[in-house]
């Protein structure tokens, strides 16, 4: 197929499909995303530098993100510090100590196809680092530095060759503390960029999309790099030197892809933390923003401080997110958005960027969302049996899908229109909520004597939920303060604040345990019922509990 690249890209940016429904040439692309992707590397290189990756072929990511545009004057990353204000790291400089860092690294052992986990917040170390990894043609991996007992858990799964961190995290490394590399950045550059192959991995990825929590997802060469290629022309439309900022977005969902196509568009990615913009607002118009991620956290932070953003070019909010109409046109009217151009935009980080996209266009909120271009991909029966949706509803699911991860998202069709419609699973704002680590962390407490999670149904936007922790206190006198407080401590020590519950409730009985394990089908049926808190109340439980209490206090006397 023949695809007019020039003829795609004015079309988008006036905003006004020259077909109704989505066009033909997305539709074209889908059924040939490798002719695609090399007729958008013509267009993408545009009058700068070659590209020295060839789509289908091979990819070497650290000369197309890094060195294409080494020689100019632009900013890769620019991140606000409370302390000293706003950081700019430009592609010059992240060249050089790029290059300086995989020379030393390479000394230390890392060689094509290592395990390189890159445990940092977001920032010039991260960049540095994920460069210097892609030059040695590591296979990286990203962990924010939250819990012990979240890193511990995904370390262990990963069984990383190196791990680049900070000095101070070192406390988070327990049993992994060999595999720190050291990065002084000291060493002269003399090493040759790696070309990874299509179908190498370029990444091994801790998706909160993915179920169970905690499963590594492999991110093939291909897709990282056409994820980027699609996604900096056409998902965000990035010009050289314009930003991309998704202040709130999930790391884990959103990076490294946004990196990537942020880096491969010679565009910056601008940082911002969302306790920052609540103490500043402001801080979010310093600088013009070509495309903004908007999540409901940012939305009201700014819906409360008024702040107009008349810097914003194109903003996109996550389909899978709670859609509050009410809220969301208060913002967009209150923002001064009303005539700038938004999208839907789905990122799964383990297809190397964007899934669902919606055009942009100026319009009300909607939950129209297309697959993205370049893509091939298939409706399968709801009840994923193996077999294609019989009409137009179905999970969404990519292909080849063999060595992809669970699809789990479904997707409809209505007069030609795309629209999300809800996970095939109990999501908490379209990720998987780690329930199982959560009671795993909460019954080491000493006076938990059982507990679980159980995601209760909003009674709202179809597929959103809210986790409920059971805490199981047996004879013990209440003390729900103290406990409170007790079990805030440990979850966000362990595992990080964002793993908090929706709602905590204390039980003064014992759960129902099979072969030593609390019974968690018994412990929900219970609970969504109502029978547990009518058991707490009931005279004759309080007896039982207080007898089988004082029964366990005699047998771990020895009685």
């Amino acid at each position: 197929m023949a695809f007019d690249v020039r003829k795609i890209l004015e079309q988008l940016e006036t905003g006004t499909p020259a077909d109704p429904g989505v066009p033909a040439w997305q539709q074209e692309s889908w059924a040939d995303p490798e002719g695609f992707s090399a007729a958008l590397a013509v267009a993408h290189v545009g009058r700068g530098a070659p590209l020295k990756s060839r789509a289908g072929q091979h990819y070497d990511f650290f000369h197309d993100l890094v060195v294409r545009h080494g020689n100019s004057d632009r900013i890769a990353l620019r991140t606000y510090d409370r302390r000293s204000g706003w950081q700019v790291l430009g592609y010059k400089q992240l060249h050089e100590q790029a290059a300086r860092r995989a020379t030393e690294w390479a000394r230390q052992g890392v060689k094509p196809g290592a395990k390189v986990c890159l445990l940092f917040s977001v920032g010039s170390e991260l960049l540095i680092s994920l460069a210097a990894a892609l030059g040695l043609g590591a296979c990286i991996s990203f962990l924010p530095p939250v819990g012990r007992r979240f890193i511990a858990r995904r370390l262990a799964e990963l069984k990383p060759d190196h791990i680049a961190a900070d000095p101070h995290q070192v406390l988070l490394l327990q049993g992994f503390e060999k595999k720190l590399l050291n990065s002084q950045g000291q060493a002269s550059p003399a090493f040759t960029s790696h070309t990874y192959k299509p179908d190498e991995p370029v990444g091994l990825l801790f998706s909160p999309l993915v179920e169970p929590s905690g499963t590594p997802v492999p991110l093939l060469a291909e897709d990282a790099w056409r994820g980027a290629l699609v996604d900096g022309l056409l998902t965000f439309g990035l010009g050289p030197g314009e930003h991309l900022a998704s202040p709130g977005c999930h790391p884990l969902q959103h990076l490294p892809a946004f990196l990537f196509t942020t880096l491969l568009r010679g565009a910056t990615y601008l940082h911002l933390e969302l306790p920052d913009l609540e103490s500043n607002p402001a801080l979010l118009t310093e600088h013009p923003v070509r495309a903004l991620g908007v999540t409901p956290a940012l939305r009201d932070v700014l819906l409360r401080s008024r702040t107009q953003l008349k810097n914003v070019a194109h903003w996109f909010r996550n389909p899978e997110e709670p859609i509050d109409w009410q809220a969301w046109r208060a913002w967009v009217k209150q923002c001064g958005l009303s005539a700038v151009p938004s999208s839907n935009v789905l990122v799964d980080p383990s297809a190397g960027g964007a899934v669902l996209v919606s055009p942009r266009r100026v319009r009300d909120v909607h939950t129209e969302a297309p697959p993205a271009s370049g893509r091939r991909w298939a409706l399968h029966d709801v009840n994923m049996s193996g077999q294609l949706a019989p009409g137009d509803l179905g999970v969404f699911t990519l292909l080849p899908n063999e060595e992809r991860p669970p699809a789990y998202l479904v997707l409809t069709c209505s007069y030609g229109l795309y629209h999300y419609g809800g996970p095939r699973t109990a999501r908490r704002e379209g990720r998987v909520y780690p329930a199982a680590e959560v009671a795993e962390a909460v019954r080491e407490l000493p006076f938990v004597r059982g507990a679980t999670v159980v995601p209760a149904p909003t009674g709202g936007v179809a597929g959103h939920y809210r986790y409920v922790l059971l805490v199981f206190t047996g004879a013990q006198a209440p003390q729900t303060g103290t406990w409170q407080q007790e079990l805030r401590r440990c979850i966000e020590l362990q595992l990080g604040a964002e793993h908090l519950p929706d709602r905590t409730e204390f039980f003064p009985l014992y759960p129902h345990v099979v072969d030593g394990q609390v019974d968690e089908a018994w412990c929900h049926a219970q609970y969504l019922t109502g029978a547990l808190h009518r058991k707490s109340s009931d005279p004759l439980f309080q007896s039982l509990t207080a007898l089988r209490g004082h029964l366990l206090e005699k047998a771990g006397q020895g009685v």
